[in-house]
């Protein structure tokens, strides 16, 4: 079910809505996963017999709603695989979270480390990616992975494999760039080759560990 009204169209930007598993969801609160859209109603208050026009009902309207029950295997494929794939053939691809802060962006994108079946986007992406390398011997595949936080406006690079960072600013930090034909650059940013899925997983694991290290009071684990 989930597979026939979520899939992408190849190249387009597509908007996706999460909810995130509640005990009791908001009253007024109500979806319809075939039309993509989001449905709330808000009582009127009238407070001391005053007039209120204010509007009572909101619909919001998406390409596609992952409700309560969808696990990560199902994100992965509604949202990452089609652009993957438009990768793989040569056409960029980008995937972005945005949420509030305990929203669910970081479980969604990372995934969670009590269950392997838990495992967000990046690491199945990876997965998926040395897949289709072995499927296609033919073709010669290179995979570069970067790791980069951006706080205050400031960049940063997670993947630093200097051991002396106590803090976020410790880090190597990476500024942005323009050259002569206006393409944008990040300087100071590392490129790192994966030649296999561990290597990959690794880089990731170093990003992480570097993100957790480096945090500051004001600067939780899910900004990134």
């Amino acid at each position: 079910r989930l597979a026939g009204h979520l899939e992408m169209v190849a190249s387009n930007i597509k908007v996706f809505i999460r909810i995130r598993p509640c005990a009791r969801p908001a009253a007024g609160f109500s979806l319809e996963l075939e039309k993509g859209q989001l449905n709330f109603e808000v009582d009127k208050s009238s407070p001391d017999g005053q007039v209120n026009n204010s509007k009572t009902n909101h619909k919001f309207n998406f390409d596609g709603i992952l409700p309560m029950q969808t696990t990560q295997q199902q994100v992965f494929d509604a949202v990452a695989r089609p652009v993957i794939d438009d990768v793989l053939q040569g056409i960029n691809g980008t995937i972005f979270a945005y949420g509030q802060t305990g929203s669910g962006k970081t479980f969604t994108i990372t995934g969670g480390a009590e269950r392997y079946e838990d495992r967000g986007l990046i690491p199945r992406t990876i997965s998926y990616l040395f897949e289709a390398f072995k499927s296609n011997p033919g073709t010669k595949f290179s995979l570069y992975i970067s790791y980069l936080e951006i706080y205050n406006n400031d960049g940063y690079d997670l993947l630093s494999r200097e051991d002396t960072a106590t803090k976020l600013e410790d880090l190597p930090k990476v500024m942005l760039r323009e050259d002569e034909e206006g393409n944008i650059k990040l300087r100071n940013l590392s490129v790192n080759m994966a030649q296999k899925e561990e290597d990959a997983l690794n880089l990731l694991f170093l990003g992480d560990t570097n993100r957790v290290v480096a945090e500051t009071p004001m600067n939780d684990a899910s900004t990134r």
